[in-house]
Order: structure tokens, then sequence, then C-alpha cells
């Protein structure tokens, strides 16, 4: 009777009709609109991100809202997988089972909503919703998980067309904001927006830089919020949360047998975010073989831990030939190791963060880095929606740019004939024709909330 009393006590809105205040979390409207607007269909959602980016507390923020919207507190149920007595499809299967028989309801005739936390550790999870799924079950499941990358493998070919996916990450800046109560309007990325925006925030604007800097600082873990101490902060980032993102999700998950060489590769990244690497290069640099460092870091990156950045080319054999550049998932987390990189390269970091949460609404989106043959670079090339948006980071105080300055960017341009581009800057708002090429200059914080 252990997991059964721990399902009735995951579900407390079964007595009460609602969620504890306690479970609530500060609401990220965004991602619950989107799940909100999933509720309508009957395909499996798949809740992805790294462990404790806030994925459990959107959860129970959409069962607030469905209570609220008038859904049977005994049609909701909430199951978190580590508390199975085994990870097995046939537990989960007997867990659903004893919420149906508890609340006398019915996952094939009625419309309950199942929201399973930590899926990844269920083996065969995918065979169960399948079935679900195929016997045209009313009920709706929303799952969760951490291992992004076991979640994909195990559903693509089990459920394919039947699941959606939704990816959460640490909150944006605009969400860090938000978090603090600076509540700011909606920017687009062009010209007119960015200074409308600039002009109604002028009066906040010294608030807003100062929480860029602290958000440069700690990152954006939600639980951030709750501790609000720094030396704490990164005590927990460098030690619990590396116990749980290392061991847990990657050692764990894919049997790594040097989990000792997987942490000091961690590191290693952490330290030289926003640079370019070869895998023969970190192998060097980790006493470690490269086919071994390229799967740890195919790991990492599947896990949503660290970002690779390819070279943007029409030729896929000539992108895998270049070097890729490393980011790091969280600026917080990557100083919580390394310590605070140049301001330079966290603003970089910040940068391509925004972008890859921009892109992740196109399922073709993707960011990638560019040079020509003397190497001078375009940090960011953000392909989504069939629009390519070339993109550099001049985070140091300048009150203008040439040609000089931005040669990459405009080498860039020239070559793949586009008419527009964009400089992050440090606090510079303007609009330039250089050498034909329309270039908007805007400071980091605005870049940060635009899209």
């Amino acid at each position: 009777m252990v997991y059964e009393q721990s399902i009735i006590g995951r579900n407390p809105w079964w007595v009460t009709g609602k969620v504890p205040e306690v479970l609530h979390g500060i609401r990220r409207t965004e991602y619950l609109e989107k799940i909100d607007g999933r509720f309508k269909d009957r395909k499996i959602l798949a809740v992805l991100g790294i462990r404790r980016s806030g994925k459990s507390t959107l959860l129970y923020q959409s069962i607030s809202q469905l209570l609220a919207s008038g859904v049977n507190p005994k049609n909701i149920f909430y199951i978190n997988a580590d508390d199975l007595r085994k990870p097995a499809r046939e537990n989960l299967e007997h867990a659903l089972d004893f919420c149906q028989q508890k609340n006398m309801v019915s996952l094939k005739d009625e419309k309950i909503y199942v929201f399973i936390d930590e899926i990844q550790n269920v083996r065969e999870w995918q065979l169960l919703m399948k079935k679900y799924y195929d016997l045209k079950y009313a009920a709706k499941f929303v799952v969760s998980g951490s291992s992004s990358s076991l979640i994909y493998k195990d559903s693509s070919e089990s459920l394919v067309g039947r699941i959606d996916f939704l990816d959460v990450f640490p909150l944006t800046f605009r969400e860090f904001l938000q978090f603090n109560n600076v509540i700011v309007p909606e920017v687009k990325l062009d010209l007119p927006s960015l200074k409308d925006a600039y002009y109604e925030l002028s009066l906040k604007q010294n608030e807003i830089l100062g929480y860029l800097a602290q958000y440069l600082k700690v990152g954006g873990f939600p639980e951030w919020f709750e501790v609000k101490n720094e030396e704490m902060w990164f005590k927990i980032l460098s030690e619990e949360y590396t116990s749980l993102l290392l061991y847990r999700d990657i050692v764990k998950a894919f049997n790594i047998r040097d989990p000792l060489l997987l942490e000091s590769l961690f590191k290693f990244v952490a330290s030289h975010s926003g640079e370019r690497f070869s895998y023969l290069g970190i192998a060097k640099e980790i006493s470690a073989d490269k086919e071994t460092s390229k799967q740890y870091l195919y790991h990492l990156a599947n896990s949503r831990m660290i970002y690779l950045s390819g070279y943007f080319t029409k030729s896929k054999k000539a992108a895998e030939r270049k070097k890729k550049k490393i980011y790091f998932c969280d600026i917080g987390l990557k100083n919580s190791f390394a310590g605070e990189q140049d301001i330079g390269f966290d603003a970089e970091n910040s940068a391509f963060l925004h972008c890859m949460k921009g892109v992740s609404q196109d399922l073709f989106g993707k960011v990638f880095y560019w040079f020509d043959k003397n190497m001078y670079e375009t940090d960011i090339i953000m392909s989504c929606k069939s629009k390519v948006t070339p993109i550099e980071v001049k985070y140091r105080e300048r009150k203008s740019f040439d040609a000089r300055d931005l040669k990459g960017l405009i080498d860039f341009c020239k070559e793949f004939d586009n008419e527009h581009a964009f400089v992050v800057t440090r606090s510079m708002l303007d609009e330039k024709n250089i050498e034909d090429i329309r270039v908007t200059f805007v400071p980091l914080w605005l870049f940060l909330l635009a899209f």
C-alpha cells in the first residue's frame, strides 16, 4: 500500500478540490497557454526539459487551471514515476488502475486528465501510451521527462503521429523580469517595435539593467527565487544540480562507464562556453579518446545540458568538417563551475539561448554560426520558418560601428544575399546602412525581450 498512499498524497485535490498553494509557483503563461491548447485533442503531450527547469510546477499549474475551469477533481490524476515500486510499464498501469478504482472513473470512457512526471524512468512507457491511444481511450495524457533524448528515442517509432512535444527552458530574461514583478510589453525584432519598447521602458531601464546583471550571473532556474542568496545558490548549482543532471539523468540513463570523465568534460565545457571546438581537441584536454569524448558530448547535448552550434552551409558534408561552437544551457550553472567568464562570452551565450528558445517553435528551426575564408565570424545565424537572420554580439560600450568591426556579418550577408542583419550591443539602439546591408543595433536587454 506504500505507493498507493503516495499517489493519494500526490493528488490532494481529490479531497480539497484545489492544488495546494505551495505547489503553485509563479505562472509561466506562455507554456500554460500551449498546454491548455493541447487539451482539446487526443494526442499525448510530452513536456520536456532539463531537470528543475520548472516542468513539475507547470503540470501543477495546468491542473489548477483545469480545476478552475470546472473539471471534476477526481478526473485529474498526477503520478510521479519515481514513486513506483519498479520503473516498469506494468507498475505504471497498476497505478492508473488504482486511480480509476479509487475515484470510480474510467480512462476509456471519460475525459480523464492524466499527468505523469519523470516518465523516462518507466521502461516501455511508450507501449502503454500506444495501447491507450490505439484503443481510443477518452483520457488525455500529459507526460514530462528530464532526459529528452530518451523520450524522443522511445517515442520515435511507437508513438509516431500520436505524440506532440513541448520544450521547457530555464527562464528567459522576460520571464526573469516577470518573476521580479517587472512587466514588459511584447516586442518584435524590428526597429519600430524595438524603439516603441525602448521608450516605453525608459523609466525602468536602470532597474532592468540591474536585473540583467543578476540574470547573467545566477541564470534562469526558477528555484533561484526561493533561495535568493548567491553563495548558497552557487553551492546548490554545483552540488545538487550536478548530482541530478549528470549522475541521475545521464550516467544512469545511458550507462556511462566513466562518470568522472563525464564530469571533467562537463567542467571543461563550462569554462569554454561560446568557443569553437574539435572533438580531438577536447579529448586531449580531458585525457580521453576522441570517440568517448564525442559520445559523452552527444549525451550532454541531447539531454539539453549543452547546445552545439554547427557551421552554416548548404552542404551537410562541409558542415560536418567544420568545428562546432558550444554553449551552456544556463549561465548560472556554468558560472557555478567555471566562475564568471568575460561578460562578452556571457552576453553571447544568453543571446544564443534566447535564439534557441525562439526557433523551438519551428520543427526545422536551428541556430548556427559562420565564418569567412579569413576567419571573420558571425556569432549566430538563426534559421526559422524559412527565414535566416544573422546576429553578431558586440557587448562593449561603443558609440558607432563600421564595416571593419562587422566584417564577418557583412560578408555573410553578401555571401547569402541577406539584406538585414542585427548587432547586439551594450546600449546602442540604431539602424545603419553598411555596404548596402541594413544593420539594426539593439541593446542586449532589449534583444532578450524580442521575438
